[in-house]
């Protein structure tokens, strides 16, 4: 169990980075525009410094994303893939049938 969660804090802090470069904010501009030293975010980075859930939730306005896209596992996809869900949901249960089985059809090909 501990591993699991040293594996999902190193994940969390790599997705910062992630999205910190996407937005091309640098560690400095990041740190202070959350309030903080300017060094902040490459301790939070190095891990020398524990992230609290509040900074977290401060850099996700910051960038502009919600905590659902942010623990997404595959963000390049996101916007795709919550479109398609969007209109899955959308869709009568014998149509939703149908999409299921097209999609296991071609997840096997």
């Amino acid at each position: 169990m501990e591993k699991d969660v040293k594996n999902l804090y190193k994940e969390i802090i790599f997705k910062i980075g992630y999205y910190r470069n996407k937005n091309n904010l640098s560690a400095r501009e990041t740190s202070l525009q959350l309030g903080f030293s300017d060094s902040f975010v490459n301790r939070i980075e190095r891990q020398t410094v524990e992230l609290k859930v509040s900074t977290l939730l401060k850099f996700l306005e910051i960038v502009n994303i919600t905590p659902q896209e942010f623990f997404y596992p595959d963000p390049e996809n996101y916007a795709k893939d919550m479109e398609i869900l969007n209109i899955i949901k959308s869709l009568s249960p014998e149509n939703k049938s149908i999409i299921l089985d097209l999609a296991n059809k071609l997840k096997t090909k």
